[in-house]
């Protein structure tokens, strides 16, 4: 099965699609997209909800989402993911963790658009998670320069997959993402 490109296909084929692939099409799918589909696909999944309950497994589990973004470097990294006692937080798993930090964040429903969930970094999670790099802030040292004052708005796209932007201090990046459920 071959999925078409976001800019040669609406987003109800690309969902229905990406529905009956296997996991692996989906990854394979997903860090094929460049920068220009990347976007294309964001713009095109407006209005098509996601849940908070996409990017997380049960109580105590680790979830995690396979990510491919837009940057030029580093483009492939992981958003994992826990339900943590009444909150869901995760942290960001990539190569340069060394330097940036986990960018630990907070997942929850966007308070300005029904159906869109919000990574904020703006926080910290309430209490570490076993597994998870130790809870630090986000405003300090590099990860002030690549997380702090971040939101990442998340949109749906089908059951597996979600797309994603970065705002800064109010601001749109112009940065996007797609990320995968990882397989339970």
């Amino acid at each position: 099965m071959t999925i078409p490109s976001p800019t040669g296909a609406p987003i109800e084929t690309l969902r229905e699609q990406l529905d009956t692939a296997s996991h692996e099409t989906r990854l394979a799918w997903m860090w094929g997209l460049n920068k220009r589909e990347l976007r294309a696909l964001y713009e095109m999944a407006a209005g098509h909800a996601v849940e908070v309950g996409q990017f997380h497994a049960g109580p105590g589990e680790t979830l995690i989402n396979h990510g491919q973004n837009s940057l030029p470097l580093f483009s492939r990294f992981q958003k994992r993911v826990a339900l943590n006692g009444p909150q869901v937080q995760g942290y960001n798993h990539q190569s340069m963790a060394w330097l940036t930090g986990p960018g630990h964040f907070v997942v929850r429903e966007s308070p300005d658009v029904q159906g869109e969930v919000w990574f904020d970094y703006t926080g910290v999670p309430e209490a570490d998670f076993t597994g998870f790099p130790k809870v630090v802030s986000n405003d300090s040292g590099v990860s002030r320069l690549v997380y702090s004052g971040m939101i990442d708005i998340m949109r749906g796209v089908s059951s597996d997959i979600t797309i994603g932007a970065a705002l800064k201090k109010g601001k749109m990046t112009g940065d996007y993402f797609a990320l995968c459920r990882g397989e339970q």
